[in-house]
Order: C-alpha cells, then structure tokens, then sequence
C-alpha cells in the first residue's frame, strides 16, 4: 500500500509539472506513447528512489527526473533551469507545513498512516497552486477582471467557504486522529476542491463559448460590410459604363445637328444633358473607399428618412484599419445615430460626423438629434432586441483593439459619440 501512494503522488506531482512546463512551452513533436512511457518509468523511479527514505539523494533524483522530462518541451537551457528551480522551490516552501502538521498530529515513527495523509494533503495543495501559477503565466484562464461585481462576489464567497470547510474537516480529522478519520478527511478536503474546479472549468467553458461567438459574429459583420464595398464599387462600375455609353450616343446626336446648323434643338439637348449631370449623386464622403462605402449605404437610408447629414472627414485614403472594424465602427454608430434620429420630427432630424486623423490618431464623433429621454444603460431601443444589442459591445471591441477610447454622452436633445484609436499607420 505504501508503493501505491508513493506512487500515486509522484504521478500526480509530474502531471502538474509538466502542465506547468506546457503552460508557457511548447510541446516538441514527439509521439504520445513516448511521452506516456517516460513520464511513467520517471515516476517509478522516483517512487523507488523516495523509498529509501534519503533526502539528498531524493533531492537529485528529482531534479535529473525534471530535467529529462523538461526535453519533451521546445525551451533554452536557463529558461528550462528556471522553471524547474521554480517548481522545485515552491514544493521546498511546503515542507514546514508538513512538519507542523505532523507535530501537531503528535506524529510518531511508525504512523505511516498520518506521515501518508500530510503528504496528500501537501501535494494537493501544492498541485493548486502550481496550477493557479500556470494559468496566470500563460493568460489562457478567465479574464475575471471582465467579470460584473456579482460574479466576483459569489467567487469569492465561494473560496472563502472552501477554506473555512477544509480547515474544518481537517481539524475534527485530527481531533479524532484515526487512521479512517483522516482517509475520510483526505476524500472530503480533495472531493470539495475538485468540486470548486469542476464549478470554475464549467465558467471557464462558458466564456470561451461567448467569446468564440462574438468573434463568429464580428466575423459575419465584417464579410457583410466588404459584400457592401464590393458592390458599391460594382455599382459605380457599371454607373460609369452606363453614362460612357449613353455620352457617346449623345454626343453623335449632338455633332449630327450641330452639322445640320438647328441650333434651337441643340440647345434644348445640351439643357437635358445638364439637368441630368446634376441628378447623379456625386457625393464622396470619405477619400478612403472603404469608409465612403459605408456611408454611402448607411446616409442613402438616412436621406430616405428626412435626416439631414452633415460629414466633415479628414482621413488618409488607406491606413492600416481591417475592412471589417471599419464596417463595425462606422455601420452601428451611424445605424445607432439613424434610429435615434428617426424617433423625432423629421425637421429636426440630423447627424454630423467630424473624422480626423493625425500623427497616427483616428479621432471619429458622431453627433445627432434625439428625443428627450435618456438612455442611460445604452441598450437598444429595438424591439428586437436579441439581435440588435450588441452594438455598442461591438464597438468598444473594436476601440480596445486600437488601444483607444470611446465616450457616450446624451446631452438630452443631442446624443454625441467620440471615439479615438491609436497606431493607426497610413499605408502607402
């Protein structure tokens, strides 16, 4: 029985070492069996090495069992040598918290059954934080500052009674200081840990599922504004083909009577060739093409509601901005900016946008016209809410990514947006 602990907890001690090791490191290409044989017989070996009850040669055995497992990882020597000074350090950091749990066990040569429990216990709490360590080297782990107040709240409560439960278990365990007492107490301090893991793994799942589908979402969004750019720009294609051929026509037309000297009829044709030319929308927004489709779009069902618009934009015409940020930066601003606006009397209906880029800084503010009500929360006012309330997110999405900032202030009859983005390099 003995063996079969020893061994258990080398397995255990191993398999968080090498998470810790995976955690920051990559694993080379190297079959599984492999890395399972070697990770085994280093186990067994230690187990037999640990047997003899020698702790210096323990200490050795260990370190060369790390460092032959370390190889299965893609790692410099001193970063290697590191880490497993590291783990090595912080299970040295538990061994007086094993001596004083003995003494306070009144632990005596031959107890193995109190020597065994203190070292589960240890290396149970050493695998904790082991793993906690890992997950903050390699900030794969939850973002819990992104958490809302209640949340943390509960997590910590959560913890807090998680301590106070163990400390409890453990302390009516050594009251009763039998062997089954402190079997029981081990179960019971590892079964409630596991427990509070299992909880966190569950949260974990759950954030990477909402992550995963935002980033499907800004992922649609931005194939649907470059559908948008790709047929505005096959739009004005043919426009302009149309009005080149239409030009040639008209133009034999107009040779044809100016040889035949009717001058009356020329003049009335040039007159209806004017009047169309000042039909056509020639308005152009925005010098760069991406962002000038999008306005065009999002101002075309703007005009259609009796919104005035008013654009002063100054921007190169190609910077270093994805086709897909651009679409959700602008389109929900301006769709937000719309629907505001379509709430009040079609007199008063406006949206002014001012964009501006210097020295690498983006500055975009959008202002427009709105009831007086206040939206404090920012939610939409959509009846569809499911699919319409994600825009704001959208967009301070976006700023983050450009390390920038976004303010949302609603004057009462005016609700204006400013947003800034950094490290935006023109391209050339």
């Amino acid at each position: 029985m003995e063996y079969v602990i020893r061994f258990a907890i080398s397995l255990f001690d191993l398999a968080v070492f090498m998470y810790y090791f995976h955690s920051n490191k990559k694993m080379k290409p190297v079959s599984k069996v492999w890395i399972w044989a070697g990770f085994t017989i280093a186990a067994i070996i230690w187990t037999f090495v640990s047997s003899i009850k020698n702790p210096y040669l323990n200490l050795a055995t260990l370190l060369i069992v790390l460092i032959l497992l370390s190889f299965y990882y893609e790692s410099g020597m001193w970063t290697r040598i590191i880490n497993i000074v590291t783990f090595m350090g912080i299970g040295m950091l538990f061994e007086p918290v094993a001596l004083l749990l003995l003494h306070a066990m009144n632990f005596h040569m031959g107890e193995s059954y109190k020597y065994y429990f203190v070292m589960v216990i240890c290396s149970f709490v050493r695998g904790n934080v082991m793993y906690i360590l890992s997950k903050l080297i390699s900030k794969k782990g939850m973002q819990i500052a992104d958490f809302p107040k209640e949340i943390l709240g509960v997590l910590v409560m959560v913890f807090a009674f998680t301590v106070l439960n163990c400390c409890f278990v453990i302390l009516l365990s050594l009251e009763a200081g039998s062997e089954k007492s402190l079997l029981m107490c081990a179960s019971i301090v590892i079964s409630i840990v596991l427990t509070d893991y299992f909880m966190l793994y569950m949260m974990e799942r759950f954030n990477y599922l909402v992550q995963k589908q935002y980033e499907d979402a800004m992922y649609r969004e931005e194939m649907h504004y470059k559908d948008i750019y790709y047929e505005e720009a096959e739009k004005q294609n043919k426009e302009v083909q149309k009005l080149k051929h239409d030009m040639k026509h008209k133009l034999h037309e107009l040779y044809h009577l100016l040889e035949n000297s009717d001058g009356h009829e020329l003049s009335e044709k040039i007159g209806a060739m004017c009047i169309e030319f000042e039909q056509i929308d020639e308005k152009q927004y925005s010098d760069n093409p991406i962002v000038d489709s999008v306005l065009r779009i999002k101002f075309g069902r703007a005009k259609a509601r009796g919104i005035k618009v008013e654009t002063s934009i100054r921007i190169p015409k190609k910077m270093q901005l994805d086709h897909g940020d651009i679409g959700v930066l602008y389109g929900n601003l301006v769709d937000n900016a719309v629907e505001a606006c379509s709430k009040v009397p079609e007199e008063q209906r406006f949206v002014k946008i001012e964009n501006k880029y210097q020295s690498g800084i983006l500055l975009l503010v959008i202002t427009n016209s709105k009831t007086g009500k206040k939206n404090k929360s920012l939610k939409t006012t959509k009846k569809d809410n499911i699919r319409h309330g994600h825009g704001v997110q959208s967009v301070r999405k976006v700023v983050e990514k450009y390390n920038g900032t976004v303010s949302f202030t609603d004057k009462g009859d005016i609700f204006e947006v400013s947003a800034m983005l950094y490290g935006i390099e023109v391209k050339e």
